[in-house]
């Protein structure tokens, strides 16, 4: 909170002076902390338009199109409901208790009631509250002289003047004046202003103009408000209430452009800037207190995950993490802790995104360096988005859960060591590259299609439309020739859209959207739990899973076409779409006792013969998840692969 002394009235225009005893009145008004936050932009959109509407409907234009998709909108916003119902409340002390004599008293009513926004904000649900007053005005005297019930609530409300002309209050600089002042209150409550440190001279002397420069604006709107619902409309005392507006919105944006010069120069104040190092326990009590979590009581018995992440994390991801959440609530709880570039960030991508998500999510503007430079460093996170999981002591159980969710779902919970080498105690490495590995959770029907064995399953991927074609029509010839149900399923490319469902025959299995995510996604999760146990050298060639989770990756990052085979139980066989097309289409030459139950045996041993002169390497591209390996084994070779840096901005 400022203080009386740090406010220098010699600096202000006559506009501005007021005692200090006023100005200790006016700070008392304020809570020290801020505890009630919400993103305006939306709601001085809203302003603006009934502003327009306003002036178009003394002129008789129909402008009200444009205010149907603000409105359908703006409730849903985290803390906007809140702050409308004191916006309805400050409206009804314009309409209701306003007049020439008690604008003071109604000043500091206001001011008492906004208590626990920032100065910034107090201005705008003010503006808010009196275009609520001019709405619900230019409503009634657009219909009084139509409508009865207009008619009546305009006789109980006293008969206002048939003059009233809202297109004049425009024309007289009114609304653009209170428009300027409050989208310069808007910018200190942007992201730009939280680059600059709390000593800089330059937001030292902004925050100590606020009290008075709120208070001066308020007071401004209510003299404004009171001249427009008297019963004689006194233009000339408007014009030079819309005069002290503009005044003092110099004034801000004076002060603003001497805080946007510390916000480009960061070095300006070295020994004010340096970040301070904080504990582990000190970063995670932090994040709890921006999910205002008090009582650990709320987190009995749950898990939390902090879903660290900038703002391309990705709709299927956060899908399929909305799937798992409203599953597992009772036992997990998601906090977004978004780690963004406060001076340069999307704020429709944010709220789009926020919007989308069903768990806790921390404002940008209130992560701290010293947290964000602690995240990077100890958890690790540099671009791709992570899930550290918190046990409900506060213990950190697991650096990134994702790659456990994406693989076993929630049967991940808790996210612990000991319960991952449980799940992959369960996989047979030599035998466990199996459908149910890959596709639980993505396809229902997985296991009734394993416990037919009958059933040949055939997963592809790749987009190339002619290979698709024909490719399957040799699939299927060579199936029902060996007297073989088929299962034809695509997925795909990793990182693209791959061929649109309308260019597939009907009978092909097409993944959605954000289900063909989670397959590369799970195949990419499952290469790098091998990693981190080691598998990439010590007991590489055992190891059939890591083996193939290679091979499709290489293909899919690729853009190549490739298939797997797969016929009840048993293990996959993995293979390029040049090898699964020679293969199908050379059925006759490997059909002898194949049919039945013996038709994926007879596969893999003609694939074996035809590929045992061939060298067909791989290049394979993996996120940053963790642990980098240093060494990797081609799985078509087998030979020590080259490592490279890759740089990507785009998939």
């Amino acid at each position: 909170m400022a203080s009386a002394s740090t406010f220098n009235t010699t600096t202000t225009t006559a506009t501005l002076s007021i005692s200090q005893e006023m100005l200790h009145q006016i700070l008392l008004t304020h809570t020290s902390t801020q505890t009630h936050q919400v993103d305006l932009h939306h709601l001085v959109k809203l302003i603006h338009s009934i502003f327009q509407n306003a002036a178009a409907a003394s002129k008789d234009i129909d402008q009200y199109a444009n205010l149907n998709e603000i409105i359908s909108s703006i409730e849903s916003f985290e803390g906007m409901r809140q702050a409308l119902d004191d916006i309805r409340n400050i409206s009804c002390e314009m309409s209701c208790n306003l007049s020439a004599g008690n604008v003071d008293e109604i000043t500091m009513v206001m001011l008492r009631r906004l208590k626990n926004y920032s100065w910034n904000a107090k201005v705008v649900l003010a503006m808010a509250a009196f275009a609520s007053s001019i709405a619900e005005l230019s409503m009634l005297l657009k219909h009084r002289n139509t409508d009865p019930i207009a008619k009546s609530v305009n006789i109980l409300k006293g008969h206002f003047s048939s003059t009233l002309d809202f297109s004049v209050l425009e024309s007289l600089g009114i609304f653009t004046a209170m428009m300027d002042v409050v989208n310069t209150n808007l910018r200190f409550l942007g992201p730009t202003i939280l680059k600059i440190p709390k000593d800089a001279p330059s937001i030292k002397d902004a925050m100590a103009f606020f009290p008075i420069a709120t208070y001066k604006i308020l007071r401004n709107v209510l003299k404004i408000a009171s001249n427009i619902l008297s019963k004689t409309q006194d233009n000339v005392e408007l014009i030079g209430l819309a005069k002290e507006v503009r005044d003092i919105n110099i004034l801000l944006q004076e002060k603003w452009e001497l805080c946007i010069k510390d916000a480009e120069k960061p070095t300006l104040y070295p020994g004010v800037v340096k970040i301070p190092k904080i504990s582990i326990s000190e970063l995670i009590g932090k994040i709890k207190y921006y999910m205002k979590i008090q009582v650990l009581e709320n987190l009995r018995n749950r898990d939390l995950l902090f879903l660290i992440s900038d703002l391309d994390i990705s709709i299927e991801e956060i899908k399929l993490l909305n799937s798992l959440y409203q599953k597992n609530v009772h036992r997990l709880e998601i906090v977004w802790l978004p780690i963004l570039d406060l001076s340069k960030y999307d704020t429709k991508r944010f709220w789009d995104l926020k919007q989308l998500m069903k768990w806790t999510v921390v404002e940008p503007s209130i992560i701290e360096q010293e947290v964000i430079e602690c995240i990077k460093k100890e958890w690790h996170f540099i671009k791709n988005p992570i899930a550290l999981s918190v046990n409900a002591v506060g213990e950190v159980t697991c650096l990134n859960a994702l790659p456990l969710l994406w693989i076993w779902g929630d049967s991940a919970i808790p996210f612990t060591d000991r319960r991952e080498q449980e799940l992959w105690s369960g996989i047979d490495e030599q035998n466990g590259w199996k459908l149910e590995l890959l596709l639980n959770e993505i396809i229902p029907d997985i296991r009734s299609w394993i416990h037919t064995p009958t059933t040949f399953v055939c997963l592809f991927g790749g987009g190339d439309i002619s290979w698709i074609r024909e490719f399957t029509e040799k699939v299927r010839y060579a199936t029902y020739a060996a007297g073989v149900s088929l299962k034809l399923v695509y997925v795909g490319k990793n990182k693209g859209k791959g061929v649109e469902r309308k260019e597939l025959s009907r009978d092909i299995i097409v993944i959605e959207s954000e289900f063909q995510w989670q397959f590369w996604t799970r195949l990419e999760s499952i290469l790098n739990a091998k990693i981190r146990y080691g598998k990439t050298v010590t007991s590489y060639k055992n190891d059939q899973v890591i083996q193939e989770a290679l091979k499709v990756i290489g293909y899919g990052w690729n853009g190549e076409a490739w298939a797997m085979f797969s016929m009840g139980p048993g293990a996959m066989v993995t293979t390029n779409g040049g090898l699964a097309l020679t293969i199908v289409s050379n059925y006759q030459n490997w059909r002898q006792d194949t049919t039945g139950l013996r038709f994926l045996e007879g596969l893999k041993s003609y694939k074996s013969v035809i590929s045992r002169d061939v060298h067909g390497c791989i290049k394979v591209h993996l996120p940053v998840m963790g642990e980098i390996p240093g060494i990797m084994m081609c799985p078509e070779c087998s030979k020590v692969m080259n490592m490279f840096y890759t740089y990507c901005c785009c998939a």
